[in-house]
């Protein structure tokens, strides 16, 4: 859970990285050799560090997300190493545009992807203490119960980060609705011989509904 934090730390960081060598890379064109010399190469630094990060077998970036930018890579060290400082203002333009819109949505995706993923996650673990229930099964409502309270320990830390960008009444519902979450786990976990079913319904609706409302919010994003 903590990875996936810091994929999108990373991705916060690799934004702003971009967005500096797009503003290094439009002041120098307009300016001398020189300048247009070490922005161009620190910017094919910059990208083939990306394209060698993307190789990485520990690289948790969606697929799609990584083609695209092993794709732009490419692109970028062609025009770079085939121009060079003979580049015209068109073509600083476009690798300034690039930086930018990378920069811009390279954050905001791996947001969404991550949305997704906890939605499913949540589907997943509703289902898990469903099938438990019905089962009748002490272990596997055991199991479902531990990874249902790990993913929502993971959901408050999340929310509680100083980093965190989410809006301060989502910050203070999940929080809210975490410790909800214990509570029920607690209160089931008391009597396993004799399960209360009514606060299992209530953690798994409760589970049904946040995965609905991620992905409603990630659909309304796109």
């Amino acid at each position: 859970m903590i990875k996936k934090m810091d994929v999108v730390e990373n991705a916060e960081k690799e934004a702003a990285v971009l967005l500096n060598h797009a503003v290094s890379l439009s002041q120098a064109s307009t300016g001398n050799s020189v300048d247009k010399i070490k922005a161009l190469d620190s910017n094919l630094k910059l990208w083939v560090e990306i394209e060698t990060t993307l190789k990485n077998a520990k690289n948790l970036l969606p697929e799609d997300i990584k083609s695209n930018l092993f794709k732009l890579s490419k692109y970028v060290e062609r025009l770079t190493l085939s121009k060079g400082v003979n580049m015209s203002k068109s073509d600083f333009d476009t690798l300034v545009n690039i930086n930018m819109q990378i920069s811009e949505g390279l954050v905001e995706s791996v947001k969404n992807n991550l949305a997704r993923e906890e939605a499913f996650s949540l589907l997943k673990c509703a289902i898990d203490l469903s099938s438990a229930k019905e089962n009748n099964n002490s272990s596997d409502l055991v199991n479902a119960l531990d990874n249902n309270m790990k993913l929502w320990v993971y959901i408050k830390t999340l929310a509680s980060s100083e980093k965190s960008k989410l809006p301060p009444e989502t910050k203070t519902n999940l929080i809210k609705l975490a410790d909800f979450v214990s509570k029920k786990t607690m209160e089931v976990g008391k009597n396993m011989d004799n399960v209360n079913a009514k606060a299992l319904d209530t953690m798994i609706m409760t589970n049904l509904q946040i995965s609905e409302g991620l992905m409603t919010s990630r659909q309304s994003a796109e």
